[in-house]
């Protein structure tokens, strides 16, 4: 009895063990945007190619896309271009010890010969992006109102056709009813 006692325990604290040491390491889902202002970008190979300089947000408030300025010498010659979602991940430097403490990395997902070939950071790309992500909004609200007005349209549609069904079958008891 004490020897499974003391299994029940032990897995226990194990298992508790576990729990812990998973909560600890939820916590790097979540990312200040201050931090990762300026922290430091990678390209594949893992080669240090530039900082972030700015972070785009869509219109669900959530990351678009990171402006990443590399190259120059002294801030001059720099040029800025835009890494998407899904082109990069964000990690934090090994050994951060607390909260306040947190170094973040950019790494994109692509040797530098192809982020030579991303996009240029400039007004007419922000106003091109702006535009097609503002078209892609309207074909959103307008495909869920369409959505929404077949929805209640078929809802209704079966509504009368269950409300006929039952009727019909009220008259059907009625006159089983009478010929008793």
């Amino acid at each position: 009895m004490q020897a499974q006692l003391s299994k029940t325990f032990k897995m226990s604290l194990l298992a508790s063990g576990i729990a812990l040491s998973m909560s600890a390491t939820a916590a790097e889902g979540l990312y200040s945007a201050d931090d990762l202002m300026d922290a430091n970008v990678y390209d594949q190979s893992g080669e240090e190619i530039g900082e972030v300089e700015d972070i785009l947000m869509g219109n669900g408030m959530e990351v678009h896309s990171l402006v990443v300025e590399a190259g120059g010498l002294l801030d001059m010659g720099d040029r800025e271009f835009v890494v998407e979602r899904g082109d990069f991940t964000v990690n934090t430097r090994e050994g951060n010890q607390g909260w306040e403490d947190i170094v973040y990395e950019v790494h994109i997902d692509a040797p530098r010969d192809q982020i030579k070939n991303f996009d240029e950071y400039s007004e007419s790309w922000w106003n091109q992006t702006q535009q097609s992500l503002n078209q892609a909004w309207q074909n959103t609200q307008e495909g869920a109102a369409s959505a929404w007005e077949n929805t209640k349209e078929a809802t209704s549609r079966a509504w009368q056709n269950t409300k006929e069904a039952v009727e019909n079958l009220g008259d059907e008891v009625e006159e089983d009813t009478d010929q008793m």
